[in-house]
């Protein structure tokens, strides 16, 4: 299968491989790789003519509450302000979609976003900002479904005080209970979520993240 047939049915195999791991060395170098980018698909027009209005930053709840603007964002990017490449304040967008649904030239900052931290992450500069998720993407892999990363469970029991604590240590015997079951997906389906995983490279970021300490299945299981 050549390249172009591999782009075809799959346009991230070859955007993952090859795209984020060089710095660009231009300004024009990195609005050229946004703008390849498959999830900038319908908003390239947008992105090449963003009006600065200032909707998208008006509307975004991260804006309101840290120093994150998805206004500057969008200059930035389309200047090719290589900053951005080691801004942290991207990671303040959770892709609401605020910005996006209310642009008037349909524009998605949090589009833009995305690409830029996948960039930061192949550089290795972002890597901080995912590596504490690694448990969770583990946990998919093994399981078929994700869980609440160990870095949160001081907040949350925090928050919801002694009954979340009670709720997690006798959460099976809860589920056994009322008759739901298990909470994780049959051998069947774990199964082919490992296939999407390692299809996709999910399975090798993970490695290559370095935090990988459980159990890792064979294909042949």
């Amino acid at each position: 299968m050549t390249e172009n047939d591999q782009a075809k049915k799959n346009p991230y195999s070859v955007i993952a491989g090859s795209e984020f791991r060089e710095r660009p060395e231009t300004r024009q170098d990195l609005v050229d790789r946004i703008l390849a980018d498959p999830r900038m698909h319908d908003h390239r027009e947008g992105f090449l003519s963003c009006l600065q209005c200032g909707v998208c930053t008006s509307g975004c709840p991260a804006a309101r509450f840290t120093e994150y603007s998805p206004r500057e964002v969008a200059r930035r990017a389309y200047e090719g302000d290589p900053t951005l490449l080691e801004d942290d304040t991207i990671w303040y967008c959770f892709y609401c979609y605020t910005c996006q649904s209310r642009c008037p030239r349909k524009n998605s900052v949090a589009v833009i976003n995305q690409v830029v931290r996948s960039m930061q992450v192949e550089s290795g500069y972002g890597i901080k900002h995912v590596a504490m998720f690694a448990a969770w993407g583990e946990q998919f892999y093994d399981k078929g479904m994700g869980g609440t990363p160990h870095v949160f469970f001081s907040d949350i029991a925090e928050a919801w005080g002694p009954k979340w604590k009670e709720f997690i240590a006798s959460r099976d015997e809860l589920r056994e209970r009322i008759g739901v079951g298990s909470m994780y997906p049959s051998p069947e389906a774990v199964k082919e979520v490992r296939a999407i995983m390692d299809q996709t490279g999910f399975r090798a970021r993970l490695e290559s993240l370095g935090s990988w300490g459980g159990h890792r299945p064979d294909d042949a299981e």
